[in-house]
């Protein structure tokens, strides 16, 4: 019978290995650390990642278990781009293979006309209206942009007519959309409520 491999979990010890291999002082190491994690989440925001802070963690887990593990790295900054760059070509398959899978599925159908489509329709834009103007604007137009390249390029100029960076942009999106969404959750519950 074959042993289950077992998923690796980040320790403080293989984290003191990698500090110690970014700087025999622990405060310059920890400083490095910080700097270098930053470094990352940039390298993945301006690539356009979904979730940088996390692929930047994930970067720093696989050199960290490296480190922990026993491998000797000469310049632990260098490896680790290294390391984000294999794990940014992971991260466009997987979302190239999403796409094809996506586009594979059929069109949804969605009666326009019908009495249940007019309702959810007019219960967001009853929702929109309770936005504050700069939200429901920035909310539209964020949604309404195009595909691919266009989609990326249309909301680094809303970032920067919202006079924002696009990590920020995004945030705040993110927050409008689940205030969005608790308003059509609340209306939708008051009127199955009926």
């Amino acid at each position: 019978m074959s042993a289950i491999p077992h998923k690796w979990r980040l320790t403080p010890e293989g984290f003191d290995k990698f500090l110690l291999s970014l700087d025999p002082d622990r405060n310059q190491a920890g400083l490095r650390y910080e700097l270098l994690r930053s470094k990352l989440i940039s390298y993945f925001d301006w690539r356009n990642c979904p979730s940088p802070e996390d692929h930047a963690d994930e970067a720093l887990n696989r050199v960290i278990r490296k480190v922990s593990e026993g491998e000797v790295i000469r310049d632990t900054s260098t490896y680790v781009f290294g390391v984000a760059r294999m794990l940014l070509m992971e991260i466009n398959r997987a979302a190239e293979k999403e796409r094809v899978a996506l586009s594979l599925l059929p069109a949804p159908t969605v009666d326009l006309d019908s009495e249940e489509t007019q309702r959810k329709v007019d219960t967001l834009k009853g929702c929109l209206a309770q936005l504050a103007q700069p939200g429901r604007d920035l909310v539209v137009q964020y949604y309404e942009v195009g595909e691919g390249a266009e989609k990326i390029k249309k909301r680094r100029e809303l970032a920067d007519r919202f006079g924002l960076p696009v990590n920020a942009l995004r945030i705040r999106v993110c927050r409008l959309r689940e205030k969005l969404e608790l308003c059509l959750k609340k209306h939708f519950n008051d009127y199955e409520a009926r």
